[in-house]
């Protein structure tokens, strides 16, 4: 896994036409995104197949994310993976 100047995780993916996944949680502790990309990872090594990932992670992570990709042509793609922010008050000085 590689930490990215954005605070989003890298994990390489060559499966099904990808050459990676890219984990977002935006609002969350880096500790809670470090799980949750061990997570994806492991589910990452089972399935080859970017149905079948979204599949086990549904699983996983019922409700908690959105998935999709980017793929340039010519270019591997990329999954990405943006796990919602913490319920809460958005605006609390209101």
């Amino acid at each position: 896994m590689l930490v990215e100047r954005d605070g989003s995780v890298v994990i390489a993916w060559e499966a099904d036409g990808f050459g990676s996944i890219r984990v977002r949680a935006r609002f969350r502790e880096p500790e809670e995104l470090a799980a949750w990309a061990r997570g994806i990872a492991d589910e990452a090594l089972l399935e080859r197949t970017l149905q079948g990932l979204h599949a086990r992670l549904r699983d996983r992570y019922p409700g908690a994310f959105d998935l999709g990709t980017r793929q340039p042509p010519g270019e591997a793609g990329t999954v990405l993976i943006t796990f919602h922010p913490p319920k809460g008050t958005p605006r609390p000085d209101d």
